[in-house]
């Protein structure tokens, strides 16, 4: 516990000494960092870190411009008015989230429409993640009419067949290959996440429920053969000529966020089978605890360690199976464990592939040192962790 707390300590004040740079957003600039501040704040009852935080937000408010600025979540205006949201729904401030946000609203909800109008319901970079940003509006008025309008559309992109319902997504970029991506970060996990909340919100519940029925349906479709490959499911929906491969173990893909989003799903409709779905897709997750063969190897929200270790308490949380602690732990350990570069931000760098600049350091929420630091706090407070809704995962 004392090195978990020296090492929440050590990136608070590397991110009060580092300075921000120009990147406003939530996942990637300084929003993330100031939800990092607010809670460390809270987590050592310090009136200073709360008046960094604040400035820090202050600063983020008075510089996005909703005219020029991205408009999604991972990296725009969607993630920026949901974190006002978050953090006054949770009393870490107190403003009107009706001044500051309203301007905003009708363009995110045009941006929405045209993103859906191309097909692209992506979490991170498209309409789900302004659908969540409007989730947390539970003041805005026509808030029930825009969630209403997404399931209507979904409703439309789905493609029906025997196994379910789908939705097709560009899963390369450079290739331009397209097919049904499976996880949470940029598929139809997030989509699953996403319905559970409307129907539990009880917007547009007919349609949403035959929604979630189909997409969950569709998801088990997918699973790989039984015990022979390292994961449950792959990355995404294997076409016949493609060679099945496992997916790794992180938020982003992999059997962890499928595991998160069906048991969202059973709490949804109270689907005891979608339960035991959820509960042995992380059970067998548990097991996974070799770095190199799953593929593991920075301590990142994302795509790393400190993701695991917050999904693995999360389920824990939720379901009270003691192996999910142990294994919370184990990967909080990794995560400790992980802080070994000279030249990092308190020991910590982000994976990068060669070919897009290597190793780098990072300071944001999804893939840098503030979302490390929000998850170590996670792990050694009784601070309810309310910000990990923009994983989806509460």
């Amino acid at each position: 516990m004392i090195e978990v707390n020296n090492k929440i300590q050590e990136i608070y004040e590397v991110i009060v000494k580092s300075g921000l740079d120009e990147d406003q957003s939530l996942l990637g600039g300084s929003c993330g960092v100031s939800m990092f501040l607010f809670y460390y704040a809270r987590f050592v009852d310090d009136q200073k870190p709360y008046d960094i935080a604040f400035e820090t937000m202050s600063s983020t408010l008075e510089k996005i411009n909703p005219i020029s600025d991205l408009h999604t979540f991972a990296s725009g205006l969607a993630g920026i008015g949901y974190s006002i949201e978050n953090l006054s729904r949770n009393d870490f401030i107190d403003v009107d989230t009706k001044d500051i946000l309203g301007p905003i609203d009708e363009l995110l909800f045009e941006r929405m429409k045209i993103d859906l109008n191309n097909g692209n319901y992506d979490f991170l970079h498209g309409a789900l993640g302004i659908g969540l940003y409007f989730i947390s509006r539970n003041a805005f008025e026509k808030r029930d009419e825009y969630l209403g309008y997404i399931v209507d559309e979904l409703y439309i992109l789905g493609e029906k067949d025997s196994n379910g319902i789908k939705w097709r997504s560009i899963l390369d970029n450079n290739t331009e290959k397209y097919g049904y991506n499976i996880s949470l970060s940029h598929g139809m996990s997030s989509i699953i996440a996403f319905l559970s909340k409307i129907i539990k919100e009880e917007i547009n519940k007919t349609k949403a429920t035959f929604l979630l029925e189909g997409a969950v349906n569709y998801l088990l479709n997918q699973k790989l053969p039984a015990n022979e490959y390292l994961s449950i499911f792959p990355s995404w929906a294997l076409e016949s000529t493609e060679t099945i491969a496992p997916s790794r173990m992180a938020w982003c893909y992999g059997d962890l966020g499928i595991s998160v989003s069906l048991w969202h799903a059973s709490q949804a409709l109270n689907r005891k089978d979608w339960k035991e779905e959820a509960i042995h897709t992380i059970l067998h997750s548990a097991k996974r605890q070799d770095l190199s063969y799953n593929f593991v190897v920075d301590a990142g929200l994302c795509h790393g360690t400190a993701g695991m270790a917050l999904i693995f308490m999360r389920m824990y949380q939720y379901t009270g199976i003691e192996e999910l602690k142990d294994t919370s732990d184990y990967w909080y350990q990794q995560t400790l464990k992980m802080a070994t570069f000279d030249d990092g931000l308190a020991g910590y760098k982000a994976y990068r592939a060669k070919i897009s600049g290597g190793w780098a350091n990072e300071i944001g929420l999804l893939e840098g040192i503030a979302g490390i630091g929000l998850a170590l706090i996670s792990a050694v407070s009784d601070i309810e962790p309310a910000w990990d809704e923009c994983l989806l995962l509460s």
